[in-house]
């Protein structure tokens, strides 16, 4: 994956008010603040722009979840303060807008983008979306203008990661590599680049009514459990209450679902964020995912990756 700069401004000099995203070498431009802030942002030139916007909050029906809502409009601070007055909308705390640097987002834009990142939430699963309507986005601007705004979305997503939030992020797959892979190169001096990590394939985590698969990412660091991995039912007392929410939070989502009396099964790819938090959402016990995920030769993850780094480093 090609490397991209992000420049994340301080507006107030603190990491929970005012902050501003930009992409380098692009007109998108992100601001994020609190709800408690919103009279302030009033005076911040990119509030009186055209843009989507995206309303933050705790879920009160899932415990760690986020509820989002997602908007846009033409003077993008004047729909905030709307929501600001709406009872139906209370839950959020803090508000994500997007707006282009160069002044050429069109209400038709915009509209596209919100039916988009709407879709793109619905199917991440990982937040419970406000929104009662999903609109659609197809045959609302020409191809070329499509094209563009999907960039615009894909460096929306990455300006919000930056800041925090991982609500659009579905877990992709970018490519499966042949089971015989070519044999690991380790720089002889210790000033030769780092080596490019091989992709190990597929590790795999058993037990009674458990039987899960994890690929991964070698592009984002994430850990992917499989579609069609299973997950056991009945959770132990020893597993622990971040991971009794988290489970109860994907079972909510529809990332988990039933498939047998004794085991729910993985609807979708999903990806974590730590090989342990895979492994304990998939025994409903503790585990340490570094030593229970395992390759076909027996290795576990902890010797794989073990087996990743330079040797100046072992």
């Amino acid at each position: 994956m090609t490397g991209r700069s992000i420049r994340i401004f301080l507006a107030d000099g603190t990491t929970t008010g005012t902050r501003t995203a930009e992409l380098g070498l692009s007109t998108i431009k992100a601001l994020a603040f609190p709800r408690a802030l919103l009279s302030q942002a009033f005076g911040r030139p990119e509030g009186q722009k055209t843009g989507v916007y995206i309303l933050i909050g705790e879920d009160d029906a899932v415990f760690g979840q986020k509820r989002i809502y997602i908007g846009e409009g033409d003077t993008v601070i004047n729909r905030i303060s709307a929501h600001n007055r709406d009872a139906d909308k209370d839950f959020w705390e803090e508000v994500v807008l997007f707006v282009s640097k160069d002044e050429n987002l069109t209400k038709a834009h915009v509209r596209y983008v919100e039916a988009r990142l709407i879709s793109l939430a619905k199917a991440a699963k990982r937040s419970s979306v406000a929104n009662g309507t999903e609109p659609s986005e197809q045959g609302k601007l020409p191809e070329p203008d499509q094209v563009e705004m999907e960039e615009f979305i894909t460096q929306s997503r990455l300006l919000l990661g930056a800041l925090g939030y991982d609500i659009f992020e579905t877990a992709k797959i970018q490519h499966r590599l042949p089971e015989k892979l070519p044999p690991l190169s380790i720089p002889s001096a210790a000033n030769e680049l780092p080596v490019t990590p091989v992709d190990p394939g597929e590790f795999k985590f058993s037990g009674p009514h458990y039987d899960a698969t994890m690929r991964v990412d070698l592009d984002s660091g994430q850990y992917i459990v499989l579609a069609e991995s299973l997950a056991r039912i009945s959770e132990t007392a020893s597993l622990l209450p971040t991971y009794r929410n988290l489970r109860a939070q994907l079972l909510q989502n529809g990332v988990l679902v039933p498939s047998d009396a004794s085991s729910f099964k993985f609807s979708q790819d999903y990806s974590f964020n730590a090989p342990t938090a895979a492994a304990q959402v998939v025994c409903a016990s503790s585990a340490n995912g570094r030593t229970a995920w395992k390759l076909s030769d027996g290795r576990n993850f902890a010797d794989w990756q073990e087996a990743e780094l330079p040797s100046t480093a072992n």
